[in-house]
């Protein structure tokens, strides 16, 4: 038997996926510039404009870890295995991702350089655009929060249905902090300053042993759903 069958399974299949997936649309925005340059002249980076969405599609492919916990424990995989080598390839894949995208970020400033467009980031950003370590930095940090909260929630869901609602407010701390830390999402009452890269790592580190503990809190023991026939 092969050792980490979970986590050689997600690296080889779902991480390839993730990959392909985000440079699409990367690849995407950067194609259809010259259509927008036809009616409106090119202020702003197409890239970090569909970063902001990222966000919350990383939530959500992390809310699906429930489904993915039911697959692997009816194939004969513990809850415990599943438990540490889920939330391994959520940090191998933010990684992965975040250096996509810091790579992304410096093609599309050479880009611009050369059509001459002027480039802007958001006004919430925390990085400046040739800043390539604190993007990478950034989008790492913001990627394993949003991964590892969307996964305990969806998990608490299918462990305790409607009783999993409590989930909700850790999950909220997380993505409000965690997203004004980063920049991706600011509400008026949630303010994180936290300033270098380091620090940033660190309270990343802290968010993410919350979310684990939370993870294996909703994992451990959970009964598997069996459908009867009717």
């Amino acid at each position: 038997m092969s050792r980490w069958p979970i986590l050689r399974y997600l690296l080889s299949q779902h991480l390839v996926f993730l990959v392909l997936f985000v440079a699409g649309g990367c690849l995407l925005a950067l194609l259809v510039l010259p259509v927008f340059l036809l009616f409106t002249p090119i202020t702003m980076s197409a890239v970090d404009v569909g970063g902001q969405v990222l966000f919350w599609l990383a939530v959500g492919y992390g809310y699906g870890a429930a489904g993915l916990l039911a697959t692997m424990v009816s194939h004969g995989r513990t809850r415990r295995e599943f438990a540490w080598q889920y939330p391994v390839f959520q940090v191998v894949t933010a990684v992965v991702l975040a250096g996509l995208l810091t790579g992304v970020y410096a093609a599309e400033a050479l880009l611009y350089r050369l059509a001459g467009w002027t480039r802007n980031l958001q006004d919430q950003r925390i990085f400046d655009a040739g800043d390539h370590l604190l993007i990478f930095v950034s989008y790492l940090c913001m990627l394993a929060i949003c991964l590892v909260t969307g996964a305990f929630v969806g998990t608490a869901f299918y462990r305790w249905e409607g009783g999993g609602l409590p989930a909700l407010l850790p999950a909220a701390a997380l993505l409000a902090y965690g997203g004004a830390m980063t920049g991706f999402f600011t509400l008026p009452f949630a303010r994180l300053t936290i300033s270098g890269a380091p620090a940033m790592l660190a309270v990343t580190v802290a968010a993410v042993a919350v979310g684990w503990a939370l993870l294996w809190a909703s994992v451990r023991d959970v009964s598997l759903r069996t459908r009867v026939a009717a």
